[in-house]
């Protein structure tokens, strides 16, 4: 009989680093044979996470949040991961930043689950620039810290010694029983998240517990379960490219606007004049633009998915327009 295979479970807040972290995991381990299950808030996957062996795969689980309307979709993945041909030695889900632990965490305690993979652990990566703010914001930026095994407090190097020492001092109030791990680029030892081996039956049953009633949180029935109503994601996807003056003043305006909060932008856009696609990652007010592979014969686009408070649609979608140049329809073709 093979041993179950080990789980873990990396969530976090919007723009945390989850992704890096990952992306370091399998960097950093290229002859375990990794499968990896992404679930994006927003409709459109937009990552590109780079899978760095031949033996890792990527299981995408779009348009919802894996721990309230995918999760058949998450124990379909799960079924096609324990029949491959050959097997994988490890599989890291990465939740959407709004998700909450609980509900996946339930999963490992179904009949068809339980004996064939086994929770090993729950890592949230938490955003040492802005933990605070989004504390105060968002409860389910409390759950993942309230359930995790190992808390990546990532970004320290925007940090002074005292605001690092007053987060901290927050995330052990909340759960006093998960290791901190400081962290820049959320690059940690793979094995301080991967081999934690903290989830037998038991144990996690009476440590969560524990927990639940701490925090007054109360996940008896799954379909509790209920996200901040006033958050929203919305995927905008244009034809053509973009004019970098132009779109770096619209972005400026977004993250700047009273009309809304933005939390959380991502996106592959063609910008005028280059001839590669660019990654952007927004969180707040913090924006990062990277090169990528060439457009090559692809015929160019910009897409996008905002996550935030009283996002309106139809002026995202006309904004990111506004943003095109005149010869973009053109531009466009392969």
């Amino acid at each position: 009989m093979l041993s179950p295979i080990p789980v873990t479970m990396v969530t976090g807040f919007l723009g945390a680093g989850k992704t890096t972290l990952l992306e370091h995991i399998l960097s950093s381990e290229p002859d375990r044979r990794f499968a990896i299950i992404e679930n994006e808030f927003g409709g459109i996957g937009v990552d590109g996470l780079r899978v760095s062996a031949p033996g890792q795969a990527v299981f995408e689980l779009n348009g919802g949040c894996v721990c309230c309307s995918v999760r058949e979709d998450l124990l379909e993945a799960f079924e096609r991961i324990i029949e491959a041909p050959d097997r994988f030695d490890h599989i890291i889900i990465e939740t959407t930043g709004l998700a909450e632990p609980a509900p996946v965490m339930r999963l490992f305690d179904r009949p068809e689950i339980r004996g064939r993979l086994v929770l090993d652990g729950v890592v949230t990566v938490v955003d040492g620039a802005y933990c605070e703010q989004s504390l105060s914001e968002v409860s389910a930026c409390a759950e993942q810290i309230v359930y995790a095994d190992v808390l990546v407090l990532n970004k320290i190097d925007q940090l002074d010694e005292s605001r690092r020492q007053s987060i901290a001092a927050k995330l052990r109030q909340i759960n006093p029983l998960a290791e901190i791990l400081p962290a820049e680029h959320a690059r940690v030892s793979p094995a301080a998240v991967l081999q934690l081996g903290v989830r037998s039956p038991e144990a996690s049953g009476l440590k969560h517990q524990h927990h639940a009633s701490d925090h007054h949180h109360d996940h008896a029935h799954e379909h509790d379960h209920q996200h901040d109503d006033t958050i929203r994601s919305i995927a905008v996807e244009v034809i053509g490219q973009a004019e970098l003056n132009t779109l770096d003043l619209w972005l400026g305006d977004l993250v700047r606007s009273k009309d809304h909060v933005m939390l959380r932008m991502k996106g592959i856009l063609a910008v005028s004049g280059y001839p590669q696609r660019f990654v952007f990652n927004g969180v707040r007010d913090a924006i990062e633009v990277r090169p990528d592979r060439s457009w090559g014969s692809d015929a160019r686009y910009c897409r996008m998915v905002f996550i935030g408070k009283d996002l309106d649609e139809a002026k995202l979608e006309a904004g990111l327009k506004a943003c095109l140049t005149l010869s973009s329809t053109a531009e466009a073709q392969p």
